[in-house]
């Protein structure tokens, strides 16, 4: 009896305990509710439409990140739309589109570049973006969008990092990256890359999860780098999984880009994707035109690719371009890396005008102060912006975005 009753009550504690978690405490990053874990659900059901879920809390500890970074707070209202909402009454109503960069991670909701743009009266804008969302991923958003009512006059898209990321692994497999294929490709690159990964961190008691959690914080937490040896600021579990991310490619020799002679070689991945660029534009600006009854505006997402390293806030974080040569993986220097992806960026926009959208190139415009001597100032690492950096991102497209509606109404 003695032993029933240590049992009984060691139960009734942990699920007074498991109760008290539930309530009290969000859930984990890189368990149950994670970020991690909704991409890769999308990603097993392709046709689901990539928003966040109504409700969805996280809280991130970045510091260390940028000059007074602390915490973000990130909550997702009922509207499934990146916060902040705008105020009603607007008379233009502007939808982004795009992956972690439009989404503004690690930022708070009014240091998001879309946020800023946001004009009392005059232009009310809605950020519907999500880490690792290509163009194609966006499909299923504008359907889910235009099922429930919702209408825009303008849809911006910036998409072309996520892009190439989707159509380098889906031709490792055998796919392109194109309506038909993506479906099937996802679902087989969720089988590769997440699930044998998430499997173990997926459990449906928080007090677990936050247990695992706590255990890897610590052990993240002991894994700094000589590069922060000597740094008088504190860094934060984002900080560590943005270094560990690096998967050393800041280590590896570096090459020109004339030396690449694989299939992961850039300018072979850039050719690929704009033959599928050139497939996929006009196909989403008729779904975003017909559905949503908005004019499409193409923007290019910028990089901090060759900004000098002691530019950045902390440490480097940057994940450099990699590729196969004759002698083995090796980094591409990172002026050419720059340039690479610029080049890519000028593709994406030009199959956009073919499909007759508008287009910005925001990588050439921010390449003055990418590129310049206070580069990481605007970039926490390889293409995510600072507080600073979406300031310049906001600043540039403001009157662009003016001119883009003067014309929808015109038309």
């Amino acid at each position: 009896m003695a032993v029933l009753a240590v049992l009984l009550s060691t139960a009734v504690g942990l699920a007074l305990a498991e109760a008290a978690f539930r309530y009290i405490l969000p859930p984990v990053p890189g368990s149950e509710g994670s970020v991690a874990e909704y991409i890769a659900t999308a990603q097993r059901n392709p046709g689901a439409p990539r928003l966040f879920p109504a409700g969805y809390t996280a809280v991130f500890d970045i510091r260390g990140l940028y000059p007074d970074a602390n915490k973000v707070d990130f909550k997702i209202g009922p509207s499934r739309f990146i916060p902040p909402d705008p105020a009603e009454g607007a008379k233009h109503k502007v939808l982004f589109l795009g992956g972690s960069v439009t989404e503004g991670i690690f930022l708070s909701p009014e240091q998001r570049w879309p946020a800023r743009l946001n004009d009392a009266g005059q232009i009310a804008t809605y950020n519907a973006s999500m880490s690792q969302a290509g163009v194609l991923s966006h499909f299923p958003t504008v359907r889910y969008l235009a099922e429930r009512g919702d209408r825009f006059d303008l849809v911006v898209l910036a998409t072309n990092h996520n892009d190439a990321s989707w159509s380098r692994r889906l031709a490792e497999i055998g796919f392109r990256y194109d309506p038909a294929q993506f479906p099937a490709g996802s679902v087989e690159i969720f089988k590769r890359e997440f699930e044998q990964a998430l499997r173990p961190e997926t459990t449906s008691l928080r007090t677990v999860a936050w247990l695992r959690h706590l255990i890897r914080v610590a052990r993240l937490s002991n894994a700094s780098t000589a590069q922060d040896a000597g740094a008088s600021s504190p860094h934060s579990i984002v900080v560590d999984g943005l270094r560990l991310s690096q998967n050393g490619t800041q280590l590896l020799p570096r090459v020109p880009l004339k030396d690449c002679d694989g299939a992961d070689a850039p300018d072979r991945i850039s050719a690929r994707l704009y033959e599928e660029w050139k497939e996929i534009f006009p196909k989403f600006r008729q779904e975003v035109k017909d559905l949503l009854g908005a004019d499409l505006l193409v923007v290019s997402e910028p990089g901090a690719f060759s900004a000098p390293s002691e530019s950045f806030y902390g440490s480097d974080l940057r994940v450099f371009l990699t590729c196969k040569t004759a002698e083995g993986v090796r980094a591409i220097d990172l002026k050419d890396a720059a340039a690479s992806e610029r080049a890519r960026a000028r593709l994406y926009l030009d199959a956009a005008r073919m499909a007759g959208a508008e287009t910005f190139d925001l990588a050439s415009a921010m390449a003055p102060v990418a590129d310049g001597p206070q580069g990481g100032s605007y970039f926490f690492d390889s293409i995510h912006p600072t507080p600073k950096g979406a300031e310049k991102f906001a600043e540039l497209l403001r009157p662009v975005l003016k001119q883009a509606l003067d014309r929808a109404q015109r038309d």
